[in-house]
């Protein structure tokens, strides 16, 4: 299927007041138009087909939760709706977890109860270096992963999680990591996170995590940018 699409993106974001992520730093300096959804707040879901792409980010709830909210079950159809009419897909964390859902693949914790919270190297799969070249440490903020759905290509892995990136084409795909968390944005995450779950982290774990989000900060930076810069023909 050949479509025209206009050159505007949509992203969907499961909180509010977090816009200064990478991704949104991408669109702004390549003159690129964005709308937002936020299906949490009751916001529904525009026609896919409006776009020349749509980026699915992340949340603190599961893939799963269709029975407890509804906007999930909204976003599964949503997902559908962007496969069915082929609109370039990027999705990240819950957006990738999303995906693997609509494509019949399950969502589940590690078997072990692993939780990856922090900053995790992901590596290469020798077959799609065009998509990662060399390892990377990214920020991670999961306890649920996702089976490789049948008919994908894995493109990226790791160790706790093995499936950290696969591809449905070369513009429908979804990473478990979190390219687009920068220091502004995780500074953001760590406040709420220490209003809404206090104890779960000391502030060392907090500390530690800013510190790498400095160090990686040029190297996610570099890649985020050639993969969005390749992901929108730019």
């Amino acid at each position: 299927m050949s479509t025209s699409r206009p050159e505007r993106y949509l992203f969907v974001k499961h909180s509010e007041n977090w816009n200064v992520d990478r991704c949104t730093q991408w669109m702004a300096k390549n003159q690129c138009e964005v709308d937002w959804c936020y299906p949490v707040s009751e916001q529904a879901f525009p026609d896919p087909t409006g776009y020349k792409g749509v980026v699915v980010f992340g949340s603190a709830s599961s893939a799963n939760d269709c029975s407890s909210h509804d906007w999930v079950r909204r976003e599964l159809v949503f997902v559908e709706q962007c496969l069915k009419h082929e609109t370039p897909y990027f999705g990240i964390c819950l957006g990738a977890q999303m995906l693997a859902r609509v494509l019949g693949a399950a969502v589940r914790p590690h078997e072990n109860e692993v939780k990856e919270v922090g900053f995790c190297r992901v590596d290469p799969v020798p077959e799609h270096k065009d998509f990662l070249n060399d390892p990377l440490t990214v920020m991670q903020w999961h306890s649920e992963g996702f089976d490789l759905p049948a008919g994908t290509t894995l493109i990226a892995t790791g160790d706790e999680f093995p499936n950290q990136a696969y591809s449905v084409t070369e513009k429908i795909l979804g990473v478990q990591f979190h390219p687009e968390v920068n220091a502004d944005v995780l500074a953001i995450w760590q406040a709420r996170h220490k209003e809404s779950k206090p104890g779960q982290l000391n502030d060392e774990e907090r500390a530690q995590m800013m510190r790498d989000a400095h160090t990686h900060d040029a190297a996610v930076t570099q890649w985020l940018d050639g993969f969005l810069s390749r992901w929108t023909g730019g």
